[in-house]
């Protein structure tokens, strides 16, 4: 088990990283669960080491702390994401009485409060606390459900009070407090020899995580300065019906100077450029007006200019007498330098925002990809008999890929990509799978191969609640049907649910491909390696009763590959 726990504190230091990068805003609340569970996680190791009662006592206190503090902190943040405020009077009660628990727990050695007794053994180079709980024992499981309960009705009042807030993450939170509460109870109630509450810490804290990143993905880190009024300054510039200048507004003046030169009832001339295209755009529309016999008032915008570095919206309307029939034009002008500036500001902000999330967007997906490996190599790292499958089988996988995108069965590249990111996490089911199996040296009985079998589907409902809410739903589904049938056959002989032909996802029977080759070609306990010609040999003759047919011919023409993959790899 100590493998376990080392994996499991490097995969809290990554959990840690992760909240620093994404949680712009630096809750307390998140960032203290964060650190709890590396020190927590950090007792489950030092407990591992310990070598008499005092030392493993004192790591069993340092275990504690997650147990004591982590139920409050997830009720805090749930509180945060429900948007409920909670008040000090409220906060600090709760934290009183966290940390009167703690003081309990402190206690253990020197009185009988929470510990009525406690003993040390160490069988087969497993450390383990006997112990008999005391009165104040009841104030931890209180604790433990309490705050999931109080969570729960957080959740509901946030719905009924009408709070904004995401429902789906409200969801998820619960989802994974559940599954947390859900792994203690197990383990007390199965007197399971091995702890598993280190995993299910992480199962808690990146299912608090992501939320975090989802709320914070969009922040803007700086308020900007926003103009206050907008000047909304006006210009008129009149014409007669034969298009003479006939005057202008003091502000039309200031911008078009040369108006001031020119003299009313008379045509504008010596125009800069761009009071000279505003008359050839008056000059259309008039004779636009001229041509359809124009009736009543009227107008039309035509394309904004540029002067002195400001920038004018520019529109025509018709001047009309009082019989309504047009006798002249009005030339409108507005200063919207402003408002030209703030899509201008807008769109490169918008485009340097999607280069952010894009960044982010990929460093989470990376900090997720190592998790979940880490998670597949911890339990990899359990079984004695498999060591590097992971890694053999991902690589095959992808070599078995570029094939099949080169045949003519019509696979998607896309779809193909979703199925080598799953293969690491075709065996995580194993996690729970005892370690007297697990670590056999030596083909298993009928009895221990049955229960071997349940990985399968462990598995499959491990990575749908692992990658739910997180991922794609392509790529959960993907990612699942790997984990849950890349034990089954083609001709229904397989498990865990005896599926048969094109029953079985084709993910699946591309996996199982993969996971029988790396099997043949590879030293097990029970077995030396087989040799290329007897692997192949094998998959040609399990074609269509174990394997998918179409898929093992192209399996088989990846020979020369695999074989100079294998031969080189270490």
């Amino acid at each position: 088990m100590i493998k376990l726990y080392i994996v499991c504190l490097v995969v809290s230091l990554l959990l840690y990283f992760m909240l620093y990068v994404t949680d712009v805003k630096r809750s307390i609340s998140q960032n203290m669960m964060a650190l709890i569970m590396i020190l927590s996680n950090l007792g489950y190791l030092s407990f591992s080491f310990a070598q008499n009662l005092s030392e493993a006592v004192l790591a069993n206190k340092i275990i504690y702390l997650g147990g004591c503090f982590i139920p409050m902190l997830y009720f805090f943040t749930m509180c945060e994401i429900c948007h409920i405020d909670l008040q000090k009077k409220v906060k600090i009660p709760m934290i009183l009485f966290q940390v009167f628990t703690y003081i309990c727990v402190c206690t253990i050695g020197f009185n009988t409060w929470y510990y009525k007794s406690v003993e040390f053994s160490c069988v087969n180079g497993a450390n383990r606390l006997i112990k008999e709980y005391g009165p104040m024992h009841s104030l931890y499981l209180i604790s433990l459900y309490g705050y999931f309960v109080i969570s729960l009705v957080a959740s509901c009042l946030s719905i009924v009070w009408k709070k904004p807030v995401n429902k789906k993450e409200v969801y998820r939170i619960l989802i994974y407090g559940g599954v947390a509460s859900a792994c203690y109870i197990v383990q007390r109630a199965l007197h399971l020899p091995n702890d598993i509450m280190p995993i299910s810490y992480i199962i808690l804290v990146t299912g608090i995580l992501v939320p975090v990143y989802h709320s914070n993905l969009y922040m803007v880190d700086e308020n900007k300065d926003i103009i206050s009024e907008q000047l909304q300054k006006v210009g008129f510039i009149t014409f007669n019906r034969r298009l003479e200048y006939m005057g202008c507004s003091d502000y039309a003046s200031d911008v078009f100077t040369e108006l001031k030169d020119n003299e009313v009832g008379r045509p504008l001339k010596n125009t800069g450029l761009e009071l000279h295209v505003i008359l050839e755009n008056l000059k259309k529309y008039a004779g636009q007006v001229e041509k359809d016999r124009m009736y009543g008032h009227h107008h039309t915008r035509i394309n904004s200019i540029k002067k002195n570095q400001r920038f004018y919206d520019l529109e025509i309307h018709t001047l009309n007498n009082f019989i309504g029939s047009i006798s002249g034009f009005v030339v409108e002008f507005r200063d919207e330098t402003e408002h030209h500036k703030i899509v201008e500001l807008t769109s490169r902000y918008n485009e340097e925002l999607s280069k952010e999330v894009r960044e982010k967007t990929r460093r989470i997906r990376d900090i997720q990809e190592k998790t979940i490996l880490g998670m597949a190599q911890m339990v990899e790292s359990r079984d004695l008999s498999t060591g590097g499958h992971i890694r053999r089988t991902s690589d095959v996988v992808r070599i078995f890929s570029e094939k099949l995108l080169q045949s003519d069965l019509g696979f998607d590249e896309d779809f193909l990509n979703l199925v080598i990111r799953s293969a690491p996490m075709h065996d995580l089911g194993k996690i729970g799978v005892d370690d007297a199996i697990l670590r056999k040296q030596g083909r298993f009985t009928k009895e221990e191969y049955e229960e071997m079998k349940k990985h399968a589907g462990i598995g499959g409902e491990m990575v749908r609640n692992i990658l739910t809410g997180v991922e794609e739903k392509q790529f959960v589904d993907v990612a699942q049907n790997v984990a849950h049938y890349h034990h089954e056959k083609v001709d229904g002989t397989g498990y865990p649910d005896g599926k048969k032909g094109d029953e079985i996802p084709v993910e699946a029977r591309i996996m199982a491909l993969a996971d029988v080759f790396d099997a043949l070609v590879s030293k097990r306990c029970y077995k030396n390696a087989f040799s290329y010609d007897k692997a192949f040999s094998i998959i040609k003759e399990d074609a269509g009763t174990h394997f998918d047919k179409a898929l093992a011919e192209v399996f088989l023409s990846c020979r020369s590959e695999l074989e100079d993959y294998y031969d080189h790899c270490s």
